[in-house]
């Protein structure tokens, strides 16, 4: 599932209210620590052929025949087994215990190891590198993950390291299944480097103003970070959300878009039905989509596509939650509608697109982006796109952000007449319209964000579904 679809699949809490969310990254160290540990592996193939053959009754003198080896290759051996007490010699070769013993259950050796293992920086617990979806540190720095900050933000010691937990990382690590070892102790942590994980998080507030956030990981909330993360004070974290009160948020976006909109808003309770009815009906949609696609990727068999009845049923019925939910002339908007919106115009457009913005972010204004927008100027389809006149100077945030500046600017000469970049001094509210049919107008940037994310935002938008209110929006901001 995409970050959106997330948020409104787990979008109720009791008691709550979503005021944010987004992809997140949750902080890791990876550590090299220097261990002392008593390591078991099995025999040397030559060695253990050559005991178990004593076993057998086989005397020294019948081993080269038996095994079918070099004369110098058995005597090695044997000198080697020897030297180990694995076999003692008199009348003849014989096996010792402790040869029998290492057959049995391979041989010990104490080793002074570094060992690398990964540290969560939030349960503050070793964990296993298997299953983690791990995110690149520039993704963080270009805002594209939010940060989550670790609990408490110090550095692992060794009094955080349980020598248990430790080995149970390491024998889920792959090739460290031949052989086992009993961890002794941990002298040091030579070596620390931040990584991070990719999830899902999001931010709830009760009527109290209690802060809760959730974590998501591969689809499935995880109880136990999200458990962790409270008990070690990261929902009171200074920063963590930045918000005013919800009345003041939201009186402001009604002021901004008139007295004659803001009048024709949805109430709230009916607006939470409808929204819930397109939620429950746009995941019942995704989920039928994926089961298509596990059978064309051949991942099901074909007997498990759905029937082409579900499939229509699923369609019409989330057709029919959006149209209950258009039908009012404003409605507010969740947070997560600022992505599917998004997607709609590129798709849906015909006419027109108008979009305002702070900025270009590259993981939004990426080579798709750029790809569907040259298309629909292909089409025809009319582009404003109103830039903060202080956006140019995020060219030099890097070769990334650059090129999303310069990817748009090349359409533009392409397409004079059909893409206008234009500046604006607009810096707290931005819209996103299509065919001057639908517009949602929000405090959150469509094409960008703020560069790193350390912090959530109360979200507050409306969705206008009336093309005379659109119109004379678009007119008003315009000017």
């Amino acid at each position: 599932m995409t970050p959106d679809q997330i948020a409104r699949r787990y979008e109720e809490l009791s008691g709550f209210e979503l005021l944010d969310y987004a992809e997140a990254a949750v902080p890791l160290w990876q550590l090299n620590v220097e261990a002392v540990s008593v390591v078991r592996k099995g025999l040397q193939p030559i060695r253990e052929f050559v005991l178990r053959s004593l076993v057998e009754g086989l005397s020294a003198d019948d081993l080269v025949g038996f095994l079918g080896l070099e004369d110098s290759i058995v005597r090695g051996a044997l000198a080697d087994l020897a030297s180990d007490k694995f076999i003692a010699y008199g009348d003849e070769v014989a096996i010792t215990d402790l040869g029998r013993k290492a057959l049995a259950e391979g041989v010990s050796t104490p080793a002074e190891e570094v060992l690398t293992i990964l540290f969560d920086g939030i349960t503050r617990k070793p964990v296993g590198s298997l299953g983690l979806d791990l995110a690149f540190t520039k993704e963080v720095e270009d805002g594209a993950l939010a940060e989550i900050p670790a609990t408490p933000p110090t550095q692992p010691t060794i009094n955080d390291l349980s020598l248990p937990e430790i080995d149970q990382v390491l024998s889920d690590q792959p090739g460290r299944q031949d052989a086992s070892r009993d961890l002794l102790r941990v002298k040091r942590i030579a070596r620390y480097r931040r990584v991070f994980r990719r999830v899902v998080a999001l931010v709830f507030r009760s009527r109290k103003g209690e802060i809760r956030t959730r974590f998501i990981v591969n689809g499935v909330p995880d109880e136990n970070l999200e458990q962790r993360f409270a008990e070690h004070s990261g929902n009171i974290r200074k920063g963590l959300v930045k918000a005013f009160s919800d009345g003041y948020i939201k009186s402001n976006v009604r002021a901004h878009l008139g007295q004659d909109v803001a009048r024709m808003v949805l109430d709230q309770e009916d607006y939470l039905v409808r929204q819930r009815a397109v939620s429950l009906a746009a995941l019942k949609v995704a989920a039928v989509q994926r089961r298509i696609d596990a059978v064309d990727r051949g991942e099901n068999s074909e007997d498990q596509r759905p029937a082409p009845s579900e499939i229509e049923a699923a369609l019409a019925a989330e057709t029919e939650a959006r149209r209950s939910l258009t039908q009012s002339p404003a409605r507010p908007a969740a947070v997560y509608e600022v992505s599917e919106f998004l997607r709609r115009a590129l798709s849906e457009a015909r006419s027109s697109i108008s979009i305002s913005t702070r900025g270009l972010a590259p993981h939004i204004v990426d080579r798709d982006f750029i790809g569907a927008l040259e298309q629909l100027l292909k089409r025809g389809v009319q582009v404003n796109i109103l830039l903060n006149e202080e956006a140019n100077q995020w060219r030099s945030r890097g070769k990334d952000w650059a090129q999303a500046f310069d990817g748009l600017a090349k359409l533009s000469t392409r397409f004079p007449a059909a893409l206008q970049v234009r500046d604006t001094k607009e810096r707290r509210y931005y819209h996103l319209s299509w065919d001057n049919r639908v517009a949602l107008v929000a405090n959150r940037p469509m094409l960008s964000n703020h560069g790193r994310i350390r912090s959530f935002e109360q979200f507050a938008g409306f969705v206008m579904n009336e093309p005379e209110s659109v119109a004379a929006y678009l007119t008003r901001v315009a000017r």
